[in-house]
């Protein structure tokens, strides 16, 4: 028994040394140093300008979530990502394919059609960010309160079955 506590315990303090390092800006154990997410983007940039130029520009609303969340789960960064980019995929798809250039990267970023596509998507990863933790606690605060009446309900029959002995406290 004692073996296990020393394990919870040095499990304990690395959990506070890497708390720690995270506090004063270390890069998390498990983490992406955000360094070396810009260097590997710079590093891209010579090679499909085009792509990088209208992947920046479109994807500004996931780039603001992923540097302003704090925590080791970036759910903003995963909604908003996953759909802003779900809304410019079909414009770098035919960047791709089509003419890939830098002008009509240009041309693309100035069509508002495209931008509201980009920046709507990246609106409703914003809305279902914002909108599902109170959804889902609405939800489990009703299961339970369904549940305290069923357990109620069986208790009720449990005394009419057996008596008011059943509910008694204590011996």
């Amino acid at each position: 028994m004692i073996p296990r506590m020393a394990k919870k315990s040095v499990s304990a303090v690395a959990q506070a040394k890497a708390a720690a390092a995270q506090k004063k800006g270390g890069a998390s154990p498990g983490g992406i140093n955000k360094g070396v997410v810009l260097a590997i983007l710079a590093a891209l940039v010579p090679f499909s300008l085009p792509t990088v130029v209208l992947i920046f520009f479109t994807m500004l609303p996931t780039l603001v979530s992923w540097a302003t969340e704090k925590g080791p789960n970036k759910y903003a960064f995963l909604c908003v990502g996953g759909l802003n980019f779900a809304g410019v995929f079909p414009y770098l798809f035919g960047l791709w394919f089509g003419v890939d250039t830098l002008d009509e990267a240009f041309r693309m970023l100035t069509d508002p059609i495209m931008l509201m596509t980009a920046y709507g998507c990246a609106g409703i990863g914003w809305a279902i960010y914002g909108g599902m933790p109170p959804m889902v606690a609405s939800y489990l605060a009703s299961s339970s309160k369904r549940r305290v009446n069923n357990l109620k309900s069986a208790q009720k029959k449990l005394i009419e079955d057996w008596g008011d002995e059943v509910a008694k406290k204590g011996s």
